[in-house]
């Protein structure tokens, strides 16, 4: 089979797809912390407010971490993420891959820029809006897409970004949702468009630039070393 590497997921998703969906689902619970005690999440949504969010000084900090971004590169080499994703097209349909795209186009409008610094504000009317389109329904979509994975590490992320985004909708916490962001953008880029081609490959032009931008907040590209502004854990 033709392997096409397209920098659009429609086209990706027509061109490496075999199968279908076959199902699995894990339990997970995630603690939340900026420091390394982690606490119970029951605490959390208290303690943020008094401890962060009403400090303008430490808000200016939170913003100075989410706006530095270092130009580092995925420990897997080009090859290894395209044969990793080539593993996890294999038990997912044309339509989930779509899906996920979806679910990251519409977080990124949500956090894109500098909207996110409005969202600081619990209070903020755009938190309304979230609130009455479920975040534009990505918990229950990254769900669906879940179940049908089989990378240990690949449903981790999948999960983890279910849990940022269902935590952040409930308390206003727009640091979940920059943290699943994250973990989304770095799947996006350099495992589902990782810009590598093999004999036989449709060779695209890309943007270097959005290829300099790497979180390292995946598990599936770096195990148990993926980074987040917060600090998460399965239980």
């Amino acid at each position: 089979m033709v392997k096409v590497i397209r920098l659009s997921l429609f086209l990706i998703a027509i061109s490496l797809f075999l199968t279908g969906c076959s199902n699995s689902k894990e339990d997970i619970t995630l603690d939340i912390n900026k420091n390394e005690n982690l606490i119970d999440t029951n605490n959390i949504n208290q303690i943020i407010s008094n401890d962060i969010y009403s400090k303008e000084s430490e808000e200016q900090e939170l913003i100075n971490i989410i706006e530095s971004v270092e130009k580092n590169k995925p420990t897997m080499s080009d090859e290894e993420r395209y044969d990793l994703r080539t593993d996890i097209f294999f038990n997912l349909n044309q339509e989930q891959v779509l899906k996920f795209g979806d679910c990251y186009t519409a977080l990124n409008q949500v956090i894109f820029d500098d909207r996110y610094k409005e969202l600081f504000d619990k209070a903020n009317n755009r938190w309304d809006a979230y609130d009455n389109n479920d975040l534009y329904g990505i918990v229950n979509t990254i769900r669906y897409i879940s179940n049908s994975v089989k990378n240990q590490a690949f449903k981790n992320d999948l999960n983890r970004i279910e849990e940022l985004c269902s935590y952040g909708l409930e308390y206003r916490d727009i640091i979940a949702l920059i943290d699943a962001r994250r973990i989304m953008r770095d799947i996006q880029y350099h495992i589902f468009e990782v810009p590598y081609f093999k004999e036989g490959d449709a060779i695209v032009e890309i943007n270097e630039e959005d290829y300099s931008i790497y979180y390292g907040a995946s598990e599936v590209l770096e195990g148990d070393r993926y980074k987040t502004i917060g600090i998460y854990r399965y239980k």
